[in-house]
């Protein structure tokens, strides 16, 4: 819990995604975890037009961070994490406003540095299960090679969406940290992430929303969160919204209205 704090605390000067690329090399083979980190060609060949998309306004190149737990006589089943690592959101082309929210966006990388701490602890707890973790890490910023509005992206599964706001990047991201999760066929893939303001509008700020297509699974979170006082709620998923993400020249657009 102290490492993920410091890390969302760090300025984000002092913690880029390359920084915790090596921050991750460091502390891992410690904690019992395999750490590959993939710099930008590695994630070209990945296809993770996502994240590649999201980091093109940045003077720091992206990484994607995979952490693996592989306990001795590991149970059956396996579990994949995925974590949103936004160094610094500045909501790229779609800037923010000039508030305080800019001073709290150096911990929009705080489900990836929630997902990393939990990694760390895995061995320590005597974790059964293989878990193996995703961390997309990017910051989002303004330039001459920022990502625009209407721009077309195709995400490492070959889906394609259609950018109409540049703050709606966590989403982006994540599609291909959850494609690569899901390509490894685990039992549970777990998404982590501070990934919109409406769900603060919609539960305050001492609640985390949930959603799942896995109710059992859901049901666990909610008992372990309950048992951790770190209460969640879970929202629905209404599947007749899906259509305002239909797009004309995309298979999906990135924000709907």
């Amino acid at each position: 819990t102290c490492l993920s704090r410091d890390l969302a605390n760090c300025p984000p000067a002092h913690l880029t995604a390359e920084r915790l690329g090596e921050i991750a090399s460091q502390l891992g083979p410690q904690a019992g975890l395999t750490v590959e980190v993939f710099d930008r060609n590695q994630l070209l060949e990945l296809r993770c037009g996502g994240l590649l998309g999201v980091n093109g306004g940045s003077l720091d190149e992206p990484r994607m961070i995979k952490l693996t737990y592989t306990p001795e006589g590991a149970a059956e089943g396996s579990v994949a994490l995925v974590g949103k690592g936004i160094m610094y959101d500045s909501g790229g082309i779609s800037l923010k406003p000039s508030d305080g929210t800019h001073a709290t966006m150096k911990n929009d990388m705080s489900g990836a540095g929630s997902l990393f701490a939990a990694m760390l602890a895995l061995k320590a707890l005597g974790c059964r299960s293989q878990v193996t973790a995703f961390l997309m890490c990017t910051d989002n910023m303004p330039s001459g090679s920022a990502l625009k509005l209407g721009d077309v992206l195709t995400m490492r599964n070959g889906k394609t969406v259609e950018i109409h706001n540049t703050d709606a990047e966590g989403r982006l991201i994540l599609a291909d940290g959850l494609s690569l999760a899901a390509e490894a066929k685990p039992n549970a893939i777990i998404d982590i992430a501070t990934l919109t303001g409406a769900c603060l509008v919609a539960l305050g700020e001492k609640v985390a929303g949930v959603l799942g297509n896995n109710d059992a699974l859901v049901g666990q979170l909610r008992e372990a969160s309950s048992r951790v006082d770190e209460p969640i709620w879970q929202l629905p998923m209404v599947s007749d919204y899906r259509k305002l993400l239909d797009s004309t020249v995309a298979d999906m657009r990135n924000i709907g209205g």
